[in-house]
């Protein structure tokens, strides 16, 4: 597991604790897949907080599965979006950790700010790498909480 400074991530919260252990147990054991071992079916307990994540041709990452509590985070649903599309900081952020999962094949765990009016709501999140195709990562899965608000 990766952290924004590319440590081990320290305190976690418990949803996200418990998404790591069950992406731990299909995922530490063996080769990485070439098709995801969670499916959304496993999911169900994150599933507002999860967008599927797809590596598309030419670098960019096209956002699948978009669950409604990430709305906040995003600014708006963007089921079918680009990363690379989405406002500038949510896109900076958002890529590298997704670029850290990728070269590491491991959870990338990282914060987030984003400004609301006056307000900045904190983000604790993780990439998770689902599948590759041998060379590189292609299935990605985000998962994102509010930690608390700032002034």
């Amino acid at each position: 597991m990766v952290a924004d400074g590319g440590g081990a991530a320290p305190g976690l919260l418990p949803a996200l604790e418990a998404l790591l252990g069950l992406w731990r147990s299909r995922y530490e054991s063996g080769p990485f897949p070439a098709r995801p071992r969670l499916a959304p079916a496993d999911l169900a307990r994150w599933e507002g907080h999860t967008a599927w994540i797809e590596a598309v041709p030419g670098g960019r990452h096209r956002i699948h599965r978009f669950g409604v509590g990430l709305i906040r985070r995003f600014g708006r649903e963007s089921t079918g979006h680009f990363v690379e599309d989405l406002a500038i900081d949510i896109a900076r952020s958002l890529g590298a950790k997704l670029d850290r999962a990728s070269e590491t094949a491991a959870p990338a765990v990282g914060g987030a700010s984003v400004q609301l009016g006056r307000d900045a709501a904190l983000f604790s999140e993780i990439v998770f790498p689902l599948a590759r195709d041998g060379q590189r990562v292609t299935q990605f899965l985000l998962a994102s909480y509010e930690v608390r608000k700032r002034s």
